[in-house]
């Protein structure tokens, strides 16, 4: 439907329309008002047949796996240091080649990524250029 223009349409014919419409306004409450009776008598609302269930409780969360390194194993922190040492700068990309060459394992969708953030959130790594990072004197 076409959008109308009201500033072009004269008051006297707004005026008509908004009468028209208050008028069939009682009406439509009454549809409306019987059409609401009959879905409660449809779905049984106007008279309960049986008793209300219970509360449901929320579904228990299943156990988070520990993340924790199986002993033995380096940290991707640890591994991170190991990898930065006696290097002037790495990139992310390096550091993260450097990681899984030591042995370290993952089951990270986006490794790089997971390196990326623990370059920049722990203090022992300092950011010298974008994506490159050196170890903190």
């Amino acid at each position: 439907m076409p959008k109308v223009n009201l500033a072009r349409v004269p008051l006297e014919t707004l005026q008509r329309e908004i009468r028209r419409r208050r008028e069939e306004l009682p009406k439509l409450i009454a549809q409306r008002d019987e059409l609401d009776r009959r879905i409660a008598e449809i779905e049984g609302l106007a008279v309960p047949t049986r008793p209300a269930k219970k509360a449901e409780r929320p579904a228990k969360r299943k156990r988070r796996v520990s993340r924790k390194p199986a002993k033995g194993t380096l940290t991707l922190n640890a591994a991170l240091a190991q990898v930065l040492k006696g290097k002037k700068s790495v990139s992310v990309a390096e550091a993260m080649e450097g990681v899984l060459a030591l042995g370290y394992k993952s089951r990270a969708k986006d490794f790089r990524f997971l390196v990326n953030q623990t370059l920049r959130k722990d203090d022992r790594f300092k950011r010298i250029a974008r994506g490159v990072y050196a170890l903190r004197a």
